[in-house]
């Protein structure tokens, strides 16, 4: 019985403490943001635009006062660099500037399409906080309204992982880099136009991520992956589906010749004498090989000086007939991107 009266006591003197001080004070995690979103802001120079590649958002501690806040921050995307990894905050008049740089040049075997989207965690003790992170992706399309710079041109895309998913290489040529002899002749009155084509084997090409064993051919110069894609008469027909707008040609005029030649270790499609859609008297001859491991190269061996459209990779993400919002016009030739006013 003594025992139990001395427990008894022992919880009313607790108790009786908690009743004078409350409950112990304790620091309070507090971020600034919940979203990031990494889009097009103005360039250094007056009319111009480019990718943005920084920001910053804050951390404090917004618990009791006379309290210390130590968090950590971290990324799950290795091309989304922050700093300070580590701090501490000691109130709200003690906040804590965190940068967030996106490498867009990160360099990286990529294996899935998420290529735009990764978060940011901040964490004290069981208290944490998800920042999600969007990125405007170099979308590796230009709009050519009366000629362009890419005759004699090779542009060679390599899957990197970044928020780009591909990066571009680019250099001089003088033939094609694979001869199209003894490739299929494709007969577009025969076949249809677009031209649905399987690849032979197991064989797969991939394509921002996905892998198509079937693809489509067209007269105009273009290639789309799972559906039938468009002639890139607009941006927003460019990026309705998945598909590569080479060059604004029409091969169906007597003595165009597209051949289609699968080796093994990609599927190259060559198009030789076409004429520019529209104007048929300059004939022009452009190779697309798609490698199986991802790589994509596009070489333009002979481009009429005044050709016109819409050229470059789509990944499907236009909608509504309109390019994606966040959208900004590539140099494909000269600069990852090209000035809105030059």
């Amino acid at each position: 019985m003594k025992q139990i009266s001395m427990m008894v006591m022992a919880l009313a003197l607790v108790l009786a403490a908690v009743g004078l001080t409350g409950c112990p004070k304790q620091p309070r995690l507090a971020v600034s943001v919940k979203n990031m979103h990494f889009g097009v802001v103005e360039g250094t120079i007056p009319g111009t635009q480019v990718y943005e590649t920084e920001r910053t958002f804050e951390v404090w501690n917004c618990g009791a006062p006379d309290t210390t806040l130590v968090f950590t921050v971290s990324a799950d995307q290795p091309w989304i660099e922050v700093t300070p990894t580590m701090a501490q905050s000691t109130g709200k008049d003690d906040k804590v500037t965190v940068t967030v740089t996106i490498n867009r040049d990160y360099d990286e075997t990529a294996k899935t399409p998420a290529y735009a989207t990764g978060s940011i965690l901040v964490q004290a003790g069981f208290a944490s906080a998800t920042i999600g992170v969007t990125t405007a992706p170099n979308y590796y399309t230009e709009v050519f309204p009366s000629g362009t710079d890419l005759d004699k041109v090779m542009l060679t895309f390599t899957p990197s992982g970044g928020p780009s998913y591909y990066l571009l290489d680019t250099e001089s040529i003088t033939d094609f880099p694979t001869d199209p002899t003894g490739g299929l002749i494709l007969n577009f009155s025969a076949f249809g136009d677009p031209v649905k084509a399987g690849l032979f084997g197991n064989a797969t090409v991939p394509f921002y991520g996905a892998n198509y064993d079937t693809l489509y051919i067209s007269s105009r110069g273009w290639i789309s992956f799972g559906k039938p894609g468009n002639t890139p008469t607009s941006l927003g027909a460019h990026f309705k589906v998945p598909q590569i707008s080479a060059l604004n040609v029409d091969a169906t005029d007597p003595g165009s010749m597209v051949s289609y030649l699968q080796e093994p270790d990609r599927l190259v499609i060559t198009y030789e004498n076409v004429p520019t859609s529209g104007a048929p008297g300059y004939p022009n001859d452009f190779q697309v090989e798609m490698f199986f491991d991802g790589r994509i190269q596009v070489s333009y061996l002979n481009v009429d000086p005044a050709m016109s459209g819409v050229i470059g990779l789509s990944s499907g993400l236009g909608k509504n007939n309109l390019p994606p919002a966040d959208f900004l016009e590539s140099d494909l030739n000269t600069a990852p991107l090209k000035a809105l006013v030059e």
